[in-house]
């Protein structure tokens, strides 16, 4: 078996060797000519050297001209650049942009200048306290003198300390007390010290105005002052009055307002959305407790106000603003320019209210720049000479300044002076100032 796999001849037995013609015969096969043999004369190169073609060697000179004239043509095009700086014309633009702040408008209105707005609530609460600036005067000083009295007695009589007596001649009496006790003579006479039982000026009466005595000891002597008593008056303390009431009011009113401007621009909702709460449209839409610690005229240094407020403002988009800006901005747009870039400041609110509109003033600035387009400026000045292409572009654009025009590499703008005739060599850049 492995003699056949290799190409050998092989038999089981010696036997059938002899039997079998295996070796092969000797006649050869003779090899067959495919092609007739070539035809040559004898003693001639002519098999060696063909017959020249003129004319397809002159046709092959001159595509190998042309193709050498395209190749350089190719480099001529394709190695220059050029690089065009323009310095176009710009305005500046500034207008005051009335816009209605509206709370059921679900998308901005640029013609109706329109701004859809969201009303945020907050509540808010403080203390504020003030000094007092109010002056009261408050009876301190109590009156004094002498009394005496008149023992209607046979025998002596004590008046005791504290002993009442007073005026009886007006409407309200003044009323006096004994500072010590005295002893009164059998039908004689005694001065005791007296002092106003109230302090004030009332206490300062007359001589002759003391005449009553109360309680028991009226039962035995009499009274009369030969003198009059002073030295009661008032002392000037510091009080509350209305106007610490208005200014406690106001300051903590502002106070409020501003806490509740910054608790609005931490909502949840304004600060997802990114909106701008306009600070004019903030009022106070309910007072839910205003109390002060102290009545006007009310003896006291100072005045304390808790306050409790429900504030509610309104959030816009700053996007929406910006794009009636943009609207009202491009109506002052010269023909040929095109708006640029627009800004806003936030002016002031005109109406406030609780209503769905709210009138807002809106500063709006901008600046409009010449129209230039790029592919139109290659065009109009491929081919041409940096001066010609130049005059062009001053002639179709509105420019602040002649163009900047430079022909790379060097020598190629000494030897031919011209841009570049394929577009895509030419590169533009434009300045706006």
């Amino acid at each position: 078996m492995l003699a056949r796999q290799v190409g050998l001849v092989a038999f089981r037995r010696a036997e059938d060797a002899v039997r079998q013609a295996w070796i092969p015969p000797d006649e050869v096969q003779p090899i067959r000519r495919l092609a007739p043999p070539r035809r040559f004369q004898p003693r001639s190169l002519r098999r060696f050297f063909r017959r020249r073609n003129w004319l397809s060697i002159g046709f092959r000179l001159l595509l190998a001209m042309a193709t050498v004239a395209i190749i350089v043509a190719a480099g001529l095009i394709l190695t220059p650049t050029a690089q065009v700086t323009l310095t176009a014309s710009s305005q500046s633009l500034s207008t005051i942009v009335p816009v209605t702040l509206n709370t059921l408008a679900t998308e901005p209105d640029g013609e109706g200048r329109v701004v859809p707005a969201q009303r945020v609530d907050v509540i808010v609460e403080d203390s504020f306290t003030t000094a007092a600036t109010g002056a009261k005067d408050i009876p301190k000083y109590k009156a004094s003198g002498t009394a005496t009295f008149l023992n209607t007695l046979a025998i002596p009589y004590t008046v005791p300390k504290n002993t009442v007596v007073r005026t009886s001649s007006s409407n309200v009496a003044v009323r006096f007390a004994t500072l010590a006790p005295i002893e009164v003579p059998a039908g004689g006479r005694a001065d005791a010290p007296i002092q106003a039982i109230e302090p004030g000026p009332s206490g300062n009466v007359p001589a002759g105005q003391v005449n009553q005595v109360e309680g028991m000891p009226a039962l035995a002597v009499r009274v009369t002052n030969a003198g009059p008593t002073g030295g009661g008056g008032y002392e000037t303390v510091r009080s509350v009055v209305e106007a610490d009431y208005r200014r406690a009011r106001s300051a903590l009113r502002s106070k409020l307002m501003a806490d509740a401007l910054e608790k609005i621009r931490q909502d949840p909702d304004v600060l997802r959305n990114g909106l701008y709460v306009v600070p004019d449209t903030l009022f106070i839409a309910d007072v839910q407790d205003e109390t002060f610690d102290r009545f006007i005229t009310e003896q006291a240094d100072d005045v304390t106000l808790n306050m409790r407020l429900q504030v509610g403002g309104l959030a816009v988009s700053p996007a929406h603003l910006t794009d009636v800006a943009r609207q009202a901005l491009g109506a002052q747009v010269p023909e040929g320019f095109s708006l640029l870039s627009v800004s806003t400041e936030r002016g002031d609110v005109a109406e406030e209210g609780t209503g769905p509109n709210t009138e807002y003033y809106i500063a709006a600035d901008g600046v409009a720049g010449a129209e230039i387009d790029e592919n139109v400026v290659k065009k109009a000045v491929r081919g041409k000479t940096p001066g010609e292409a130049q005059s062009t572009l001053l002639q179709m654009l509105s420019l602040r300044g002649n163009p900047q025009i430079t022909i790379n590499p060097g020598w190629y703008a000494q030897l031919f002076n011209r841009l570049p005739f394929i577009t895509l060599r030419i590169e533009t850049a434009v300045r706006r100032e």
